[in-house]
């Protein structure tokens, strides 16, 4: 994949996230697209294709979002896909398993790191902390992001290079 499309798709997940999913909650809460994208593209496609998913995606969403700072998303969603690829790194290459259980366990990292940061930026209120909603919200992105996954691997097998003899 080149970096275009993934910036692409990063853009066309803000945009989604910011408008649909607000307007269409599963109980009271909403996946985090952007985020399910971006650890299944890092997970499988790698360093580069992750790190511009994570930035366009991040500057996105502070841009759609008017209750969030300029860098709050972006700097957030940096080091959650740092993670993410340290993990990705270390099962290489991650079972589809590993990438739904690294989503749903960096997704409650992603959403408490976003709230104390939104906290010291924005003075948003930390009242308390939803366990129950990031336990549902995590569900919900890691299986966003395991079906994601699969669709790229199919398209990698698919469409990607093919293996031949070196003469």
């Amino acid at each position: 994949m080149s970096l275009l499309v993934a910036a692409v798709g990063a853009l066309l997940a803000a945009i989604v996230e910011s408008s649909v999913f607000t307007q269409l909650p599963v109980g009271s809460v909403k996946p985090d697209l952007v985020f399910a994208l971006t650890m299944a593209v890092a997970m499988v496609m790698g360093f580069e294709d992750g790190m511009v998913m994570a930035f366009v995606g991040g500057l996105m969403l502070d841009l759609l979002l008017a209750e969030r700072p300029i860098g709050a998303s972006i700097l957030t969603l940096l080091v959650v896909t740092g993670i993410c690829l340290l993990v990705a790194r270390a099962t290489a290459p991650p079972r589809l398993v590993v990438i739904a259980v690294t989503t749903f366990a960096l997704s409650f990292v992603y959403q408490a790191l976003l709230l104390v940061l939104l906290a010291l930026t924005a003075g948003v209120a930390i009242a308390s902390w939803p366990l129950p909603s990031f336990a549902v919200i995590g569900v919900l992105n890691a299986a966003i992001a395991t079906l994601t996954a699969w669709v790229l691997r199919a398209l990698l097998l698919r469409f990607g290079p093919t293996e031949r003899a070196d003469w």
